[in-house]
Formats: structure tokens, C-alpha cells, sequence
């Protein structure tokens, strides 16, 4: 009672906004537990990116309009399709991020890829965005660690035909195409190409978005989802301080590589169908799913550039039932099935000679793996929710995860090729683990609430950790790499007021046996779960009508990520002078951690220009550290876009963009790799015009 109070009080104080509406509006998000639920009834901190929002910012990549979201960062790296994302957690590369569409997985957690949205439908069909900040309800499985991101298709709820073009600095181009049938067909495609403003960073992608449904009964509904894309991008490289300094819109790539034209492509293709039933208290669902993608690249961040080839094949099952049992008491059992089929390659395209310290000449043609990993995951899950009071709610969880691996080596089994890679025999691996969640939720009132949570999650290892190991001094390794587990505690609070809304959370997140990347003495690279990390913060969202014409949105986020316990380069000792060259890296940062993540957004709508408004953003990241031993810190940024819409009549409507409004010259991400500094820049100052007509 004492925390109402305070809660309602301090609502009283701070906000007051103006409002001509009537009712508080109501946020409702489906992502949680595959069902349309208000935010205030659940014990979870979910973000919603509404289809206003991305009308109204019109994104060229999807990160630009998830900045919405507190506490969520998706770099656009090297001006492509390509991603990293920084959700509860650093900058980084790993699977601690679950990407959806529709509900339904982009990806295998066994061959995970931090660019797994450029295989969503964006450009095609965007409807919204949900984000689940912390680990995911006992739904999902491995990688909803630091946060489950759903990408959702338009509903078909109108009668509809829609026409889209973009056009932008440096040749950028979308064309976008959508026929929709209310409550039965809808078929969305794109085409984007852009020619990049550095050198050698053109992109082409095409997409499918084709959803059609039936009803077989007034209980009974199938929905069949195709998504398909097609990419074709130039790569670049990291740039060193001496080349940004001189001319950051350079390719970053040797003259020789250069000349090759190295591209990344990849084709997606996923097709589902949602099966839902409901009978009286009971609602049955299934949705089975074939999904196939290939990805091919020339990893221009390597130092000998090696090409790289994969294909994955999946086939897979999501089934649950929900029984409401009362008003007071619910129940989902559930069971999600996968196999994957992951056939990789890896082989020198061009000859390369590395330069420095332990230099090499990489001939051509030289293969160093080739293999071909079968993925098996079954995961059976319940969840149960109880109604204690009028205003308090108890839900439990548990999740297990079955998952094996069987590794079909190509390539004879040795120790070294040479280079530093080791050749397995075939195996078999399998890792389980058992999830629990709990949560509790107090409503306030009919608008707010406040919860607690606990929630364990894991984060399996990609197939590549397992088997694509360095040197024979790995052999240790072998079968000893194991799941990442996580542990996240999380208190938050919203409240829905008429044409405002505010959310806090605060969580703390402990992950034991973190995968990290360890070196042996010849400098080879390979991966070891050595390590236990804290991650905490503090997140808020704030909307908030100054008048009736001036609205204020705020996403930020500032959060602490530490080294709990570990110790980089154990056992290693220096040839030269026989001392140890560990370093304890306890209560150290980890690298590409911003201090705080924050988006401002002032919206103008005026009255006497009916359809229009006017947006400035204002983006900050804070400073972080580039390395595990804190020695290299990096200045965050700031900048600021120009957002203008104007609805002409219903059926004609203008959007015009100016992204780095300030035309300010900072650099998006800094990292340390092979002891280098390598700066991935920000764009300069672009500008995008859009014309779109619904009919």
C-alpha cells in the first residue's frame, strides 16, 4: 500500500499533461505469451514501436526506429543491411538476442547471426515492433537473454491497396507495393537499392511479405506466412584512426581485395502456418515452419579475409494450449521442435599475406573447414498464472531445452592446418538445461501497475563455437564447451495516462559461464566458457503532451556492465620470461558498454496544417572502454535527425527525412581487434523523400 501511495503521488506531481481525450490509452502487446494482452497486466517490461512511429520516421534500416525503445541500440554497420545491437547488454556480436517475426524464430540458435533482422520483411510489410527488455517468458528458449525482438506483419483488417517510394542521398531507392484483402490476404513486396556513401558499400535487396487466411469455423483459423528476401551487398572494412582521420569514406579493403568486388549474399526463405483453435476455455494453436537461408561473405574483418559459405535448412514446430481453468487461474503447456541442417565453408578466395607479428601467407584455395552440423532441439514449457486478488497476480514458469549436435567433418581430422585450425572427427554433442521464471504483478489501478520478476534464460553455443576450434592446444576444449546461463531480477512500473505514459525498470542480470574468446601461444583464437558478468541499469520511457500541439517522447537507459569473475590468459606464460601472463580482470567494464543509451524525440502537430508534423530527434550513446583491460576509452556521440510527414488527403501522403541533421562527423562503434583500433563511422548528413498512395 505504501508503494501505491508513493507511486500515485509522485504521478501527481510530475505529470499533468494536456488532453482532450476522455480515456487513458492502453498499450497491448502480443509478443509475451502469443496473446493480445494490456501492458499493465504484465510482469515484464515490453516495449511496443507503433505503426505510427514507423510512418512517422519512415526508417531506412530497422534500428532507426527501434532507438524508440529504452535501453536498445542497433548499429547499421558499414551503411548496409548489417546489424550488431546492444539490448540490456554491450555492443556486441553473440546470440543474447532473440529475433522473431510473427512469432516465429528468423534463425537456429545453434548457428546464430547478429544480422538475423536483414532477413525480416521490413522494407516489405511493417506493421510494429515489439521488444521484450531481460529474458523472454517460458515461450522461448535460447538466446531471449538480454531481449526478444518481434518484428510483426500489417493485420489484415482493410480493404486495401498501397504504393511507396523512397528515394535518398547516394543513389538510395525503395519501392514498396502492398495488396491486402481484409481478414484474408495480404501480399507486400520491396525493392532497395542504395549505392552507399563509402567506397565499395552498394546494397540491392528484395523482399516477399504474403500472409492468407481462412477460417474453417466460427473457432478455427489457419494463417499461411511467406517471407522471402534476396541480398546483394558490397563489403567494407573497419577503418584504422589514420584512415577515418584522412578520408572515412574509404572501403578500408587492400587494393587486391578490393578488386575482387567481395560481396555478402544471402537468401531467406521461411514459410509457416498458424493453426488456432479456441473451444469455450481452451485455445489450441500450432504453427509448423520451414525455413531455409544461405549466406555467403568474404570476412573483410579477418585479417587474411577468408570466404565464407553456409546454407541452413529448418523444419520445425511451435504447439501450445492455453486453459483458462477460471477467471482466476490460467495455464499454457507448450512444446517447440527443430532441426536444422547447417552445411559451412570456409576457404582462402585469394591469396593474402598478413603482415606483424606472427605474419602468414594464406595461399589460395587453402580450406579451412568444411563440415556439415545437424541441430535437434525439443523444449517442452508450462506456465501458470494466478489471480491472488482483484489486483494481484502470480505467474510461474518452467522451460527445458534439449539440444544436440552431430558434427559431419568433410575434412580429414589433424591438429593444424597450419593456420592455427584444428580438424575434429565427427561427434556427437548435447547440452540441456531447465528454466525457471517467476513473476508478480500489482495493479495500481486500472492503468498502473508495478512488478517484480526473476527469470533464467541460456544462450547455447553456435555450432562454429563447438567445432571450429584452433590448434592442437584446444584440445582441452573439446566437448567441454557448454550453455551460458543467465539469471535476470527486475522491478518495474508503468502507468497509461490520457495521451501520456511512463515506464521504469531497474534489472540486474548475472551470467555464469559466459562464452568468451581466449588466444593460445601461437595468437590463434578460440572460445572457452571462463567467465561470470553482471549487467545492471536502469531504463525509463516517457511520453508526454506538452500542449496540444507539442508532444515529448523519451527512451533512456543507463546501465553498468562488469567483469564478476574472470582472468584473461590463464595458464598462459611468457616464453621469454617465464611469468605469467594472466590478468584478473574482476570489476573491469566490458568493452563497447556506452554508459547510457538515450533518444529524445519533440513532435509538432499544428492545427492550421491538418496532417502535418514536424520531429527533431536527438540520438546519444555514452562513452565506453574498447578492450577487456579498460585501457582504450572511446567517446560516445550525439546527433540529431529532422523528421517532417505531411498527409495531403487520405489517400496521398509526403515524408521527408534528414538523418545527422548537423552533418557531424562521429564514429558509430570503436572496438579493439588484433590489438587495432578498428572504427566502424557514422554516416554524414543524408536526406530521404517519400510518396506513398493508399487506395
Amino acid at each position: 500500500m505504501r508503494l501505491s501511495v508513493v507511486c500515485l503521488a509522485v504521478n501527481a506531481c510530475l505529470f499533468a499533461p494536456y488532453s482532450d481525450a476522455a480515456e487513458p490509452i492502453e498499450t497491448i502487446t502480443v509478443t509475451g505469451n502469443r496473446v493480445a494482452e494490456a501492458n499493465v497486466d504484465q510482469a515484464l517490461s515490453v516495449s511496443v514501436v507503433a505503426n505510427g512511429t514507423i510512418k512517422q520516421d519512415n526508417p531506412q534500416h530497422i534500428g532507426e526506429t527501434l532507438a524508440s525503445v529504452a535501453g536498445v541500440l542497433v548499429n547499421q554497420l558499414a551503411g548496409g543491411q548489417g546489424h550488431n545491437s546492444a539490448i540490456r547488454m554491450p555492443m556486441n556480436y553473440g546470440g543474447y538476442t532473440l529475433y522473431l517475426q510473427d512469432n516465429v524464430p528468423l534463425q537456429s540458435a545453434a548457428f546464430y547471426s547478429h544480422n538475423a533482422l536483414w532477413w525480416s520483411s521490413s522494407n516489405a510489410d511493417l506493421g510494429r515492433i515489439e521488444v521484450i527488455k531481460g529474458a523472454g517468458t517460458s515461450l522461448y528458449g535460447s538466446g531471449a537473454v538480454a531481449g526478444t525482438v518481434n518484428v510483426i506483419s500489417s493485420p489484415l483488417v482493410s480493404d486495401r491497396k498501397h504504393m511507396a517510394a523512397t528515394f535518398g542521398d547516394v543513389g538510395y531507392q525503395r519501392i514498396q507495393m502492398t495488396i491486402e484483402k481484409k481478414d484474408h490476404l495480404g501480399v507486400s513486396i520491396a525493392s532497395l537499392s542504395n549505392g552507399g556513401w563509402r567506397a565499395h558499400s552498394a546494397v540491392e535487396k528484395y523482399e516477399l511479405n504474403a500472409k492468407y487466411r481462412t477460417f474453417i469455423n466460427t473457432h478455427t483459423a489457419i494463417t499461411t506466412h511467406l517471407i522471402a528476401s534476396s541480398l546483394n551487398q558490397q563489403l567494407t572494412g573497419a577503418l584504422s584512426p589514420e584512415q577515418y582521420a584522412n578520408d572515412p569514406t574509404q572501403s578500408a579493403l587492400p587494393e587486391a581485395i578490393e578488386a575482387v568486388d567481395p560481396r555478402r549474399k544471402t537468401d531467406y526463405l521461411r514459410l509457416s502456418s498458424s493453426v488456432v483453435v479456441n473451444d469455450d476455455n481452451i485455445e489450441w494453436s500450432a504453427i509448423p515452419f520451414l525455413r531455409y537461408r544461405t549466406n555467403d561473405y568474404i570476412a573483410t574483418w579477418q585479417p587474411n579475409m577468408p570466404q565464407m559459405e553456409t546454407t541452413n535448412k529448418s523444419v520445425g514446430l511451435l504447439a501450445m494450449s492455453r486453459v483458462n481453468f477460471s477467471r482466476e487461474q490460467q495455464s499454457i503447456l507448450g512444446l517447440d521442435l527443430e532441426i536444422t541442417q547447417g552445411d559451412s565453408l570456409s576457404y582462402q578466395a585469394n591469396t593474402v599475406s598478413t603482415s606483424g607479428w606472427n605474419g602468414k601467407l594464406y595461399p589460395e584455395g587453402h580450406i579451412f573447414y568444411d563440415n556439415r552440423v545437424t541441430f535437434r532441439n525439443i523444449s517442452p514449457y508450462f506456465q501458470h498464472q494466478s489471480e491472488l486478488s482483484d489486483v494481484l497476480s502470480l505467474l510461474v514458469g518452467v522451460r527445458y531445452d534439449i539440444n544436440e549436435y552431430e558434427l559431419n567433418n568433410h575434412l580429414q581430422e589433424y591438429d593444424d592446418d597450419g593456420f592455427g585450425n584444428r580438424s575434429l572427427a565427427n561427434r556427437q554433442d548435447r547440452i540441456t538445461h531447465l528454466s525457471p521464471k517467476a513473476s508478480i504483478n500489482y495493479r495500481l489501478n486500472e492503468d498502473a501497475n508495478v512488478y517484480a520478476r526473476f527469470a533464467n534464460a541460456i544462450r547455447i553455443p553456435t555450432a562454429a563455437e563447438l567445432y571450429q576450434l584452433k590448434t592442437q592446444d584446444s584440445s582441452a576444449q573439446v566437448g567441454q564447451l557448454s550453455e551460458e546461463t543467465s539469471n535476470t531480477y527486475e522491478i518495474g512500473y508503468k502507468h497509461n495516462f490520457t495521451n501520456a505514459s511512463v515506464e521504469a525498470a531497474f534489472y540486474r542480470m548475472d551470467v555464469d559461464d559466459a562464452i568468451v574468446t581466449t588466444y593460445d601461444d601461437f595468437g590463434a583464437s578460440y572460445r572457452v566458457n571462463a567467465a561470470k558478468v553482471r549487467h545492471q541499469g536502469i531504463e525509463l520511457a516517457l511520453t508526454y503532451p506538452i500542449s496540444k500541439h507539442w508532444q515529448l517522447a523519451l527512451a533512456a537507459s543507463r546501465s553498468r556492465h562488469t567483469y564478476v569473475d574472470y582472468t584473461q590468459d590463464a595458464g598462459r606464460i611468457d616464453a621469454n620470461t617465464g611469468d605469467s601472463k594472466a590478468i584478473t580482470l574482476d570489476g573491469n567494464d566490458l568493452p563497447l558498454a556506452p554508459d547510457y543509451i538515450a533518444n529524445l524525440r519533440l513532435i509538432y502537430t499544428p492545427t492550421f496544417i491538418s496532417g502535418f508534423s514536424a520531429q527533431i530527434e536527438i540520438k546519444s550513446i555514452g562513452d565506453y572502454y574498447g578492450d577487456e583491460v579498460n585501457q582504450r576509452r572511446f567517446n560516445g556521440y550525439t546527433t540529431s535527425n529532422l523528421k517532417l510527414n505531411y498527409r495531403i488527403t487520405n489517400a496521398f501522403a509526403i515524408n521527408a527525412r534528414i538523418a545527422n541533421l548537423g552533418n557531424d562527423k562521429y564514429i558509430l562503434q570503436n572496438e579493439v581487434r588484433f590489438g587495432k583500433t578498428q572504427i566502424h563511422p557514422g554516416d554524414p548528413r543524408t536526406a530521404y523523400l517519400a510518396l506513398s498512395y493508399t487506395f
